[in-house]
């Protein structure tokens, strides 16, 4: 017998699917008001020894997250963990990883990072805001546009959201740069380099898309050597973690020039404090660490964990298990 613990409108959403599977499964429901059930009645958790734990989108949506990580840490039975996170900075993977407990992390949101990034980087490539500008001024103006085609673009992180830029920059003609821990080659990239060959890099590149896990080594990463190095007029994409750019070394290189156009969704702090002056900058883009938030994301979450709670039964390899 394997006991999951999910949240009850996972559970209700996912019934059939979980039904269909072969194993002897028993689900600890958590429930809006943070306590576990089970068969409809409240259970305590020394009693409820879960196996398996699956820390979707909608516990965070609910608020649950802190009660739902305390009852995985505190079971102690607690075997493999499916979260809906793509990067596992949050100090409390750490202390699961320090039980033993398995992580595979999402790779559900990097088809709408990357339909994001390609869509904020065309934005600012054709100037959508002078043509709604013109229509709105009800003037006939031609407007002469930047393309894609042919530009170089360096990718610092090249897990399941790089990799998914990089098949949709390909799809441009665009040429792709790497960057990865291991410097392995691989074929959705022209050149892979590691983090230390970086600053040869930068003067060559159009624009720079940040994707990579935040730790020691890409904390500050882009700071005032970084933009000193960087070919003037490039773009800057930040999808990854605030922390990973120096803001006043990035306002700086914008007010230059040097980087003309900034495309930010995650900041430090956050929520970005009213008085930031990025706010005011024309040419940097903000939305509020949601470049994840396709309508479809949260579906291919559910998939992900049921494809791995197959492999996890099967005794599998299981996709995107941290090491």
């Amino acid at each position: 017998m394997t006991r999951i613990l999910i949240d009850e409108q996972a559970h209700a959403r996912l019934k059939r699917q979980l039904q269909a599977i072969e194993a002897d499964l028993t689900f600890i429901l958590m429930k809006a008001d943070g306590l576990l059930y089970l068969d409809g009645k409240p259970i305590a958790l020394d009693a409820a020894q879960p196996e398996v734990a699956w820390l979707n989108v909608g516990v965070a949506r609910a608020n649950l997250t802190q009660p739902y990580v305390q009852a995985v840490l505190a079971a102690g039975t607690v075997k493999w963990l499916q979260t809906f996170n793509a990067g596992l900075d949050q100090p409390f993977y750490q202390a699961m990883l320090d039980q033993g407990i398995r992580i595979a992390a999402s790779s559900a949101q990097a088809i709408a990072i990357a339909e994001y990034i390609i869509a904020n980087i065309l934005a600012c490539y054709q100037d959508v805001f002078a043509r709604r500008a013109y229509q709105q001024a009800h003037q006939w103006q031609r407007t002469v546009f930047k393309e894609l085609w042919h530009t170089r673009w360096l990718l610092v992180g090249f897990g399941n959201i790089g990799q998914a830029v990089a098949q949709r920059l390909r799809a441009f003609e665009c040429e792709v740069v790497a960057v990865r821990r291991s410097g392995q080659a691989h074929p959705l990239a022209n050149e892979v380099i590691t983090l230390a060959q970086l600053a040869d890099h930068l003067p060559q590149v159009d624009g720079v898309i940040l994707a990579c896990p935040l730790t020691e080594e890409t904390t500050g990463l882009v700071n005032a050597a970084f933009f000193q190095c960087l070919k003037p007029g490039a773009t800057l994409v930040n999808i990854a973690r605030g922390k990973i750019v120096d803001e006043p070394a990035l306002i700086d290189a914008l007010h230059r020039g040097v980087v003309a156009q900034a495309i930010l969704d995650v900041f430090d702090p956050e929520p970005l404090p009213a008085d930031s002056p990025l706010w005011d900058l024309e040419n940097v883009l903000i939305s509020p660490h949601s470049s994840n938030a396709g309508e479809n994301t949260p579906l291919r979450g559910d998939l992900l964990f049921l494809e791995n709670l197959r492999r996890y039964l099967a005794h599998e390899p299981l996709l995107n298990e941290a090491n």
